[in-house]
Parts: C-alpha cells; sequence; structure tokens
C-alpha cells in the first residue's frame, strides 16, 4: 500500500460540517459503494440491494448526495420515467479514499459482515 500525502500542519477542518452531515448517515456511504460498484442503479434496485432500508430514507439520502454534488439523477424520458443514480466525477473520488479507510478498520479489527454485498471494485 503506498503512503498517503503529506498532510499540511495547518489545516482547516471547517469543511467537513458540511459534507460530514451527508456521508454519516447511515446508507450514505453504502449508496456510494453500491453505485460505485456497479454503475448507474435505478431507485428500487437501490432499495432491493440495501435490504431493509424504507422509501423515504432512501429518498432523502440520495437527495442529499445529489445536493453536495456526489451522485447525479438522470431521468430518462420513458412512460413512466425512469431515474438512475450514479456516482459524480467528485463521488469516484470520495470513494477512492474511502477505501483505504475500510482498508484500515478491516485490518484493526473490523469484521465482514457474512454475505457481504459491498465489495470494492475498481472504477472504470
Amino acid at each position: 500500500m503506498k503512503k498517503p500525502p503529506a498532510i499540511p500542519e495547518d489545516i482547516c477542518f471547517c469543511p467537513l460540517s458540511g459534507i460530514l452531515d451527508v456521508i454519516a448517515k447511515k446508507w450514505a456511504l453504502l449508496i456510494i459503494a453500491i453505485l460505485g460498484n456497479e454503475g448507474e442503479k435505478g431507485f428500487n434496485e437501490l432499495k432491493r440491494e440495501l435490504g431493509c432500508i424504507s422509501p423515504k430514507p432512501l429518498s432523502d439520502t440520495l437527495k442529499n448526495l445529489e445536493r453536495i454534488g456526489l451522485v447525479s439523477k438522470k431521468v430518462l424520458g420513458t412512460s413512466p420515467p425512469t431515474v438512475k443514480y450514479s456516482l459524480t466525477p467528485e463521488g469516484w473520488e470520495l470513494r477512492d479514499h474511502l477505501i483505504p479507510m475500510l482498508v484500515w478498520v478491516s485490518e484493526h479489527g473490523g469484521q465482514d459482515m457474512p454475505g457481504c454485498p459491498i465489495r470494492a471494485r475498481k472504477h472504470p
């Protein structure tokens, strides 16, 4: 594993307050992981993969991820309209930064859930 870039000694953590409020929510990182592994997904596909999430929290989380620029929403001109969600370049970048953290957690006592459907895969 390569060494992370040096962090400046004087760095402001204030920008975390906006984005951390969104990505620290229960489902946000799982949604980012699924979209990162599998590309575009519809609302019901995400709901099915996440298992026990109800529509309201999924909808709210997707709206928040879209609002901060991590997820994009594409409405297809079908009847009824089909909506697909995918990661933005910023969403891919965040996902790439999360993987080393997950490796660290795994090496320091974090446990995989049996049959875990969310695995890190390289993005295109």
